[in-house]
């Protein structure tokens, strides 16, 4: 109950940065960076101690779904924070906060326990390195979408709406490859941590995990090849950036809704 009652706060708070920025995409209100980071801030300040209560258990830690994806959307929350202060990002709270919002709410309300005790240094820097490298490419999706959108209406020559209120191209394209890159470092650094301290790698469900977090970096790997090799961008940087996101999604989000929802 305490956990719900810090939750709605950050959920409102969210909602109401998304709302602000929204206005200012529609062309409706001027741009207020301070008011959309300052109510984006006061939400994670709440958010924060909402997943406290309820991630962090006497034995260990509870790592169930929405507790992890309240956690994911609590860390995209502030690199998003961090990095609007000094780059073009201010739209991508409009995608990823109301996310925050709904995972915060889920977090405090939804009962699942799976517990993770003896916890290894091995496993906490794993662990923090795979929600920074999952945070980055969800934040990348977003991106993504943008890049794809911002490249239609400039094609159709449509000067409204969206368009009026992101950056360049250029700067857009350059910034999800800035993502991609250190989503890709982190991710890779998590495999070499994470990987040897596995105790039972043949286990059917870390086989499904391993095998579509692999196939994520490989799509990203392939991206960053292509971009190096053939100077992808635009949407084709777009489609591949959300497959890899995708593969990744369904590494975690995907088994353990299995794992919790339909065996258990």
């Amino acid at each position: 109950m305490t956990a719900l009652l810090l939750a709605l706060p950050a959920a409102f708070f969210y909602l109401f940065a998304v709302f602000r920025q929204f206005l200012v995409i529609t062309g409706n209100k001027a741009p207020a960076r301070s008011i959309v980071i300052g109510c984006a801030a006061m939400g994670a300040m709440f958010h924060l101690g909402s997943l406290s209560l309820t991630l962090v258990a006497v034995n260990g830690l509870n790592l169930a779904m929405f507790q992890v994806g309240s956690l994911i959307s609590l860390v995209i929350t502030l690199l998003l924070i961090f990095s609007a202060w000094r780059k073009p990002v201010d739209n991508l709270f409009v995608g990823l906060l109301p996310m925050a919002a709904v995972l915060a709410l889920l977090a405090a309300t939804m009962n699942h326990n799976v517990l993770l005790t003896n916890v290894s240094y091995a496993l906490v820097w794993h662990i923090l390195l795979s929600v920074l490298a999952f945070s980055l490419f969800t934040i990348a999706s977003v991106q993504a979408v943008l890049v794809i959108l911002q490249d239609r209406q400039l094609r159709q020559h449509q000067t409204r709406g969206l368009i009026r209120s992101l950056p360049p191209l250029q700067t857009m394209d350059a910034l999800l490859f800035e993502m991609i890159w250190l989503g890709m470092i982190l991710l890779t650094a998590a495999f070499a941590i994470g990987l040897p301290s596995i105790s039972d790698i043949h286990a059917q469900q870390l086989m499904h995990k391993i095998a579509f977090s692999v196939m994520g970096w490989l799509v990203f790997a392939t991206l960053l090849f292509g971009r190096f090799r053939f100077g992808w961008r635009g949407p084709v940087a777009g489609r591949w950036t959300l497959t890899g996101t995708g593969f990744l999604i369904i590494a975690y989000f995907g088994s353990q809704f299995v794992i919790e929802y339909l065996i258990n």
